[in-house]
């Protein structure tokens, strides 16, 4: 049974909030970064490395990890988030449900790849089979055909099949603009971007109007988040925890198995308080 953090209690749990936050974290354009961040922290790991606060914690970059964490909400507060709230203004829901689900069309080749290299063949054919109908009777995935025909949508990622084929997680990274991360998954990011990412095979200039335009409106579908976020007690440790078990969950289909070693609510609230 997974232990149950502090942060369970909050609305983050609900289903299509974590699904938001998911690919918001998840369809950045983080190809520029990928390589260079794990690299480095690949190699600079063992010299940066702090005692975590929480015992057993996989957070020994926490100082730095803090640091990069400010830098980003700050960066979204100036630039991305003014943009996400004009395109949300501008545009009416009809129109950005398309946007969203042009987008999320893209993503299911790099799903089925990974179904394949997970072992879950009849989920490949059912998600191959729903490219294939948003792709055709959606007019490009605008239009989520699939899902009335009982072909749910599953999200499926290279570091989601790292963490399948036992890889440990590694160290809890924030990544500049980019957000939560860890080694496993910026290692994941690698073949993801480089090679599986619809986007990002297409050579031309286009690509860029597009990515910004997919960054944008992931980021406007949270803009609800944000109050959330803000009577957080610790944003940093919230963000953590959310996304560690988004990840832990995601891994194991929504059912991890009996024995967890996250934190417990004593362990997370002992660093609340020992933070303020």
């Amino acid at each position: 049974m997974r232990i149950k953090s502090y942060y369970d209690r909050s609305p983050m749990a609900d289903n299509q909030k974590n699904q938001d936050l998911s690919e918001y974290l998840m369809n950045a354009p983080r190809r520029w970064f990928a390589t260079v961040f794990t690299a480095f922290f690949l190699i600079t790991g063992s010299g940066c490395a702090t005692t975590s606060s929480v015992p057993g914690a996989k957070d020994p970059f926490e100082n730095i990890n803090r640091s990069i964490h400010k830098f980003n909400i700050e960066s979204d507060r100036v630039f991305l988030k003014p943009i996400a709230k004009g395109y949300a203004n501008a545009f009416p829901q009809p129109i950005r449900n398309g946007v969203k689900n042009f987008f999320s069309n893209l993503w299911e080749p790099m799903t089925v790849v990974n179904d394949l290299l997970q072992g879950k063949f009849g989920q490949a054919a059912s998600d191959s089979f729903r490219f294939l109908v948003n792709s055709t009777a959606g007019i490009l995935g605008i239009f989520d055909v699939a899902t009335h025909l009982y072909l749910p949508k599953h999200r499926e990622d290279f570091g989601q099949t790292l963490g399948v084929w036992g890889i440990p997680s590694g160290p809890y990274l924030v990544l500049p603009f980019l957000g939560p991360s860890n080694v496993r998954d910026t290692t994941g990011l690698i073949p993801q971007y480089l090679y599986a990412d619809t986007l990002g095979i297409l050579d031309t200039p286009e690509v860029y109007y597009a990515a910004g335009i997919r960054l944008v409106d992931a980021r406007s579908r949270l803009l609800g988040l944000d109050e959330l976020l803000a009577i957080q007690p610790d944003e940093y440790l919230f963000l953590r925890e959310t996304y560690r078990q988004q990840r832990y969950l995601a891994i194991h289909d929504g059912n991890p198995p009996a024995t967890d070693e996250e934190d417990s609510d004593e362990d997370l609230i002992d660093q609340l308080l020992k933070d303020d």
